[in-house]
């Protein structure tokens, strides 16, 4: 099992937009993905019709509610999500300082390996409480980079509290960055994804980008991933996330089909 964190030290960039349809995409390819909202103000719970209710990370944290009856299952057997649970604002600070320290994440990760392939975990923005007990814990870091530019300031910042943690005897290291929100036809967003494809390693960077997309807003406020938007035609950005999914699964230690080549149309 590998546990990656989705993070992101500016607010408001598709954080978790990328965890919720990444995870979709990758469960409906086969892989058993957990989701697990870390943001005190719900981000994903608050994006999901039937997503409230439950105990979630915060029941845990607290020893107030086990794992399996936090959990929530979905249409698709092989996804399941951890909603953030019930945080009132003046519970906000605690529940971040006992996730920062990164156990109460390892004491999950270690429950959910036996039956998850794949933990992903959207957390706050910027690097404290939550965000970094999951960079602590996790594998491996994943981060969207919105197409403005003011984004390519806050990337030395990741850069420096993964290494950090390195230094601090972590195993976390940088997975990918994601560029999100991409407009084509505006030249400030279109110049900032070349700056990054010509500046940061390729190795770094997926090709595959996220487009600002009406859609997406139009999604969360139905309650639903971009791909079950519609029975019989889902949007055309939902095939972004399977596309994405597959760049990324090799980069996350996920079992692929190998040869990806052409297939012959007669047997």
């Amino acid at each position: 099992m590998k546990a990656v964190a989705i993070v992101s030290q500016k607010g408001g960039v598709g954080k978790t937009t990328l965890a919720l349809n990444l995870a979709f995409a990758l469960a409906r390819a086969g892989t058993r993905v957990t989701l697990i909202d870390a943001d005190p103000q719900g981000a994903v719970g608050h994006s999901l019709k039937g997503a409230q209710g439950s105990a979630g990370l915060h029941g845990f944290a607290a020893d107030a509610a086990s794992l399996g009856s936090a959990l929530l299952g979905t249409r698709i057997p092989e996804f399941r999500i951890l909603p953030t649970g019930a945080v009132e604002p003046h519970q906000a600070e605690q529940f971040h300082a006992r996730l920062s320290d990164g156990s109460v994440f390892g004491a999950l990760f270690s429950a959910l390996e036996a039956s998850s392939d794949l933990v992903l975990v959207d957390t706050p923005s910027g690097f404290s409480g939550a965000s970094m007990g999951a960079l602590r814990a996790a594998d491996l870091a994943v981060s969207p980079l919105q197409a403005e530019p003011v984004a390519l300031r806050t990337l030395p910042q990741l850069l420096a509290v993964i290494a950090a943690l390195r230094d601090e005897g972590r195993k976390i290291s940088l997975a990918a960055l994601v560029i999100c929100m991409l407009q084509q036809r505006n030249s400030d967003s279109l110049a900032v994804a070349e700056e990054v494809w010509a500046r940061i390693p390729a190795d770094l960077v997926l090709e595959t980008t996220v487009p600002r997309d009406a859609e997406v807003l139009a999604a969360s406020a139905a309650g639903v991933p971009l791909g079950l938007m519609s029975r019989l035609r889902p949007p055309p950005i939902s095939l972004v996330f399977d596309r994405l999914a597959a760049e990324l699964a090799p980069r996350l230690g996920l079992a692929t089909d190998g040869d990806d080549g052409p297939i012959g149309l007669f047997a």
